[in-house]
């Protein structure tokens, strides 16, 4: 691994940084053939440039762009799972969004926003270049939030948002953009002992999660409610 990172700070409530790092990763498979059987070990080179400005104290916004370079890299065989084979080289570059912090004593929220780009970059008997790495939207954003009604009741409630994606590298089949909507209710019973109770999807939304290949793809899971109780010693 390579890594050579650089960080400055302008003024007191804003910050940048750059980075770039270089490294390898070798994978475990149970199998190997003339196709998996690559002698090269994977490897990444991701540049990203950086910047936090403290809104205030309680609250911070932050932007990152990047490109991720992946060259040896692998994927399942769309006509079967079990098997792996090679697709090159892929390249990933997008923009991150994040907002998190408390707007008030009372009142928390975590926002975030991801715009991203992935392609195969070098042919192959697998995929040709040019085609979309599977399971990578080209958006994603999410909001949560949270309000302290009084010191021992509290609410929350959120969406998260993704828009369609390829199952697999042969880019045939799509996984539909969903949005689905959580909620939570805290309560603190004592002072060392809190109870919570998360909703998620609470409007019981239908949608596809993710998926193995195209002909394997997971609903996501219908309203569940969990409850937990933790106690402070």
């Amino acid at each position: 691994m390579y890594p050579a990172i650089c960080f400055w700070k302008r003024r007191r409530r804003r910050s940048s940084r750059a980075s770039i790092i270089s490294l390898q990763s070798g994978d475990q498979f149970s199998s190997l053939d003339v196709t998996s059987a690559a002698l090269e070990p994977e490897r990444f080179d991701n540049y990203e440039l950086g910047l936090k400005w403290d809104i205030r104290p309680t609250l911070n916004l932050t932007a990152a762009i990047y490109q991720l370079d992946r060259t040896n890299t692998r994927a399942a065989d769309p006509n079967d799972p079990a098997r792996t084979v090679l697709t090159g080289a892929q390249r990933s570059k997008g923009l991150e969004l994040g907002l998190s912090g408390a707007i008030t004593p009372q009142w928390q929220i975590s926002a975030g926003y991801a715009l991203q780009d992935a392609t195969i970059r070098k042919t192959t008997s697998a995929a040709p270049a040019g085609r979309e790495v599977p399971l990578v939207p080209k958006q994603q954003a999410s909001l949560w939030t949270r309000y302290d009604l009084t010191p021992r009741l509290g609410a929350g409630a959120g969406v998260y948002h993704q828009s369609k994606s390829f199952t697999s590298i042969s880019n045939t089949a799509i996984l539909p953009a969903f949005t689905r909507v959580d909620a939570a209710a805290f309560f603190k019973l004592t002072p060392q002992i809190e109870a919570q109770i998360n909703v998620e999807n609470l409007l019981n939304s239908d949608y596809f999660s993710s998926a193995y290949n195209d002909n394997n793809i997971m609903p996501g899971a219908p309203t569940t409610v969990r409850a937990t109780v933790r106690m402070r010693l």
